[in-house]
């Protein structure tokens, strides 16, 4: 899904604390007025309008206040992405048990996410929270690769290849016959065609397998990392410790390739996060690389 940037002057101007401070100024303002008159009652609004100028010079830069905001950005978007997925999966899917025991699974993996929140919140550990983010990321992934082999199954079920197989059988008679009139090179396009088909097909199945193996991994893999980090003392450093569990929740370029023609063709404009997220930081690990050049 694309991501725009937020507005970070319209996320001071509007948050709670501003909109409050606001109000507050405007009753002050209707409370002096009546004894003192409309001039000493504007005074709480100069007032207002002034810190307003400065705080708009200064909070929007801040890294604490971009920081606050990109996670609340990041949050409502990883909650709409899980929206508009949950409500394409269950349209698709038509195998109820299948869907709630594969909904269940989903929602411990969330469960989990929002216990190691919650932990990072209460407990004085050195886990960073954007690592719990991926995890999140992590969890819209899951439903990513749900909705692609959805795809895949209606994309296979529409494909007959006993069907195939008899029409080729059948050109193939065209071929042999030479009856006149026959346009060889027509039906050699089309054979050629079919196996085209098939052979699509066969590679689609072969993709579906890997990401069928890949739904039934990652709900153990985010267990494994969610035990790590609960029964980590939070003294230790768990953030390095945690990187490569889970770099490994990502796929293979090839699925992930796969993946993403899926998700586009079942809701244009949506990208898996985890593979969003290595697009990100692969331009910065490549800035970062030291020049092989010697002077």
């Amino acid at each position: 899904m694309t991501e725009r940037q937020p507005s970070y002057l319209k996320e001071m101007l509007t948050s709670q604390g501003n909109l409050y401070a606001g109000l507050g100024s405007m009753a002050a303002a209707a409370l002096l007025s009546i004894p003192l008159g409309f001039g000493f009652g504007a005074l709480p609004l100069i007032a207002f309008a002034a810190g307003e100028f400065i705080a708009a010079m200064y909070i929007p830069g801040s890294i604490t206040f971009r920081d606050a905001v990109d996670r609340r950005f990041r949050a409502k978007n990883r909650e709409a992405a899980r929206s508009r997925l949950l409500d394409e999966i269950q349209a698709r899917d038509k195998k109820r048990t299948a869907f709630e025991q594969t909904l269940r699974t989903w929602r411990r993996m969330s469960e989990r996410v929002e216990s190691l929140y919650r932990h990072a919140a209460e407990t004085r550990t050195s886990l960073p929270i954007v690592e719990i983010e991926r995890l999140d990321d992590a969890t819209i992934e899951y439903l990513c690769i749900w909705l692609a082999r959805l795809v895949m199954e209606d994309r296979a079920e529409s494909i007959n290849l006993k069907e195939i197989e008899q029409r080729v059988a059948m050109i193939n008679r065209e071929l042999e016959s030479a009856r006149p009139g026959v346009d060889a090179r027509q039906l050699q396009k089309a054979k050629a065609e079919y196996f085209a088909l098939v052979e699509r097909h066969n590679r689609m199945m072969s993709r579906k397998t890997a990401i069928e193996a890949a739904m039934l991994s990652m709900p153990d893999q985010l267990e494994e990392i969610y035990q790590t980090i609960m029964t980590t003392p939070a003294s230790e450093d768990v953030g390095s410790r945690l990187e490569d569990s889970i770099e490994k929740l990502r796929l293979q370029e090839d699925i992930e390739a796969e993946l993403s023609g899926e998700l586009e063709a079942a809701l244009p404009g949506m990208v898996s996060p985890l593979q969003r997220s290595a697009a990100i930081n692969q331009p910065k690990a490549q800035t970062a690389r030291p020049n092989p050049q010697t002077t």
